[in-house]
């Protein structure tokens, strides 16, 4: 008989996290919880669940080994304020050891004095499937053993055997996920390819997949390898200061974009995205509470690709 694990292991898992008790508000209002309990402050919080998608060879893997790198160095990747080092559990899923050697090497020497010796990596190329019981076991052992304030891995599709788009495989999938969160009280980066446009049309932004992946992080964020621009899938579950745009070079591999003119670009190009279509200087000076002029200046550089968006 095989030892896959049925979707009814999924409700068990949930069960795990569940519980028994309920708190009457007060009570659960006094229960002294912090307002915000930050990892990197106003950008990542414990508990915290990011799906980084983006095409293939787009940069997105690059860009988590950076943040991996750079959390467990109390160096804010986006220019913010320098914080504790966070102890972080890097397992790549897809790329092999040698490749992951020559990828982070330049990574640790950008760090310096800075890496505070907590970042920990597991390379396993073959992939995982959570769904055997020794699979889950190991990562559950893994993931133990780190004790990470930050998981990272992925890609998604390699989490587990079998068909990707099933939301049963998915759901079990991330309530695996969501023990070893709720075990640890760490934040989850998750890494996802995207779909593949039908008919030849553009391709989507969300996570390849079976439609949980969509609905399940607090975060979605889509790189995109053009233009540099973090574009949000899903509606943010909180403010954060993840940055509108990256660009590639400097002393990191992504570093974030600062110009103001090019940030309102960015913004203009989400907007629109958004929106699926291409909105009036005046609709998107309202909706970004900006100046008609700031918003012209920005278009007005990118003339060609704002007239590609009609």
């Amino acid at each position: 008989m095989s030892a896959r694990v049925t979707g009814d292991v999924a409700d068990e898992l949930i069960a795990e996290m569940t519980g028994a008790q309920s708190l009457e508000l007060d009570a659960f209002l006094g229960q002294g919880v912090p307002e915000y309990d930050w990892l990197v402050p106003g950008l990542l919080e414990r508990g915290d669940r990011v799906i980084v998608t983006g095409r293939e060879g787009g940069g997105k893997s690059t860009l988590l080994r950076q943040l991996g790198v750079q959390f467990s160095s109390g160096i804010h990747p986006f220019g913010g304020d320098p914080f504790e080092p966070l102890r972080v559990l890097l397992i790549d899923l897809e790329n092999s050891a040698r490749q992951v050697h020559r990828k982070i090497k330049p990574l640790r020497a950008a760090a310096g004095p800075f890496y505070a010796g907590s970042l920990f990596l597991n390379v396993r190329t073959q992939g995982l499937d959570v769904l055997q019981p020794p699979e889950a076991h190991w990562l559950r052992e893994v993931v133990a053993d780190c004790r990470p304030d930050v998981l990272i891995t992925g890609p998604t599709y390699k989490l587990a055997a079998g068909d990707p788009t099933e939301e049963r495989t998915a759901r079990t999938v991330a309530a695996h996920l969501d023990s070893l969160r709720a075990a640890h009280d760490c934040a989850v980066v998750l890494e996802a390819h995207t779909p593949y446009g039908t008919n030849g049309g553009k391709r989507p932004e969300r996570p390849y997949g079976a439609s949980l992946w969509s609905r399940w992080p607090e975060f979605g964020i889509y790189l995109d390898a053009d233009t540099g621009e973090l574009r949000h899938w899903r509606g943010q579950r909180d403010e954060r200061d993840w940055p509108a745009a990256v660009q590639r070079g400097g002393e990191w591999p992504w570093s974030p974009v600062t110009r103001d003119r090019d940030l309102m670009w960015a913004r203009v190009r989400e907007e629109c995205t958004r929106e699926g279509q291409r909105l009036s200087l005046r609709e998107l000076a309202k909706r970004l509470g900006t100046y008609h002029v700031a918003v012209k200046r920005a278009v007005d550089e990118h003339q060609a690709d704002w007239e590609a968006m009609a």
